[in-house]
């Protein structure tokens, strides 16, 4: 990456009547900072092996793990398309500006190639952190106290990165608050709870809102229960109902139907995404939402 051009933008994000509407700051950076960008990205992703894995709204966050998704989902080509507006953009003038923004980009260019990475802007970022560690400045033959100065801290991880139209995510609880992905996963449970009411296997769909409501871990799990879609398979909720009564779980059946309860609704919502497993080793049940396929393995259809 060494004869890549490197810019830095401020990222400002504001509500809209639909999502959000966002803008860019550009912002100078010398030459010398031009280096360490690219100095963070090669310790962060090119020295280091990563294993890739597909995001899914249940995935923890990553260690050595890239989750992938396409750029095309988020809100990140709202981001770009400000970028690509260039110097029709204002530069950033005043100390507030870094402060007060979202997030910031750092855009590496060759040959009509750009690699976008993006960090959220937290208190990291702040002075006070760097008055926590404190940090002194010799600055014009004098030792200076980090108040005394405008300070912007740079953090050596970048959150995600956006290239040939994929986005590889090493902070997924960063990127899911810089992209807005609490509203998409919103639109995914209520979309799910339509398809619910419609199929009719439950008494009443109602409780499930009123039980998820704003809680983000809640909301997750109905955004990873629509995309796995098990529900949608043919004899599955047939199944579910067979085994539910088999096993003698708490679930109440009646004429057919899941009768729905707040005090049994976890176990509902595991079913629903087939997260209870049985071990074909030693025959030990499991509840587990992360779930890889073996391949060739039988699905006993």
């Amino acid at each position: 990456m060494s004869k890549w051009a490197v810019s830095f933008w401020l990222v400002r994000r504001k509500a809209a009547r639909t999502g959000f509407d966002y803008s860019v700051l550009r912002v100078d950076i010398d030459a010398r900072l031009n280096k360490r960008f690219k100095g963070y990205v090669k310790e962060q992703v090119q020295d280091r092996a990563f294993h890739l894995d597909a995001y899914d709204f249940n995935n923890a966050d990553p260690d050595d793990v890239l989750l992938t998704l396409d750029a095309d989902a988020t809100d990140f080509h709202r981001i770009v398309a400000a970028i690509d507006a260039g110097f029709d953009n204002p530069r950033a003038k005043e100390y507030s500006d870094l402060l007060s923004a979202l997030a910031y980009v750092v855009v590496f260019e060759s040959g009509g190639e750009r690699l976008f990475a993006l960090r959220k802007i937290n208190t990291l970022n702040n002075p006070k952190k760097a008055v926590t560690r404190q940090a002194l400045f010799f600055d014009n033959h004098k030792l200076v106290d980090v108040e005394d100065k405008q300070v912007f801290m740079i953090d050596p991880r970048f959150d995600f990165f956006v290239f040939g139209g994929t986005t590889f995510i090493a902070s997924k609880a960063a990127f899911e608050t810089a992209m807005n992905f609490r509203e998409g996963i919103k639109e995914k449970g209520n979309e799910l709870l339509d398809a619910f009411t419609s199929m009719d296997f439950l008494s009443d769909v109602e409780p499930i809102r009123t039980y998820v409501g704003e809680n983000l871990r809640h909301l997750r799990k109905l955004a990873a229960i629509k995309n796995a879609g098990y529900f949608k398979q043919p004899d599955y909720m047939t199944k579910l109902i067979a085994v539910v009564k088999a096993e003698k779980w708490d679930l109440k059946i009646v004429g057919g139907k899941i009768i729905v309860e707040e005090e049994t609704m976890e176990l509902l919502l595991k079913l629903l995404n087939n997260d209870r497993l049985r071990s074909p080793i030693n025959d030990e049940m499991f509840d587990s939402s992360a779930k890889t396929a073996v391949a060739g393995a039988s699905t006993g259809a």
